[in-house]
């Protein structure tokens, strides 16, 4: 339990800490916070979705679907700039 609990604790620090890193990059306007911003947020969604959401216990047909979600994600995404 207390192994858990520290791997969310460690988890949604992580989360916080890009939020605030995203949020500091799109109000400077840096030329690449697009893509900074873009790779936060597929990070981010791994973190919920294998932490929280427990997906890395599940089948690894469901962690090939959020790896290939990611993928698709970033490809539309970065290819859009």
């Amino acid at each position: 339990m207390k192994k858990e609990l520290k791997l969310n604790t460690i988890t949604w620090v992580l989360l916080v800490v890009l939020i605030i890193l995203s949020t500091s990059f799109a109000e400077n306007g840096l030329a690449s916070a697009y893509i900074l911003i873009t790779v936060f947020a597929a990070v981010k969604f791994l973190a919920v979705t294998f932490q929280f959401i427990e997906v890395k216990g599940a089948n690894v047909v469901w962690k090939f679907v959020g790896f290939l979600f990611v993928s698709v994600y970033l490809i539309g995404v970065l290819s859009l700039y």
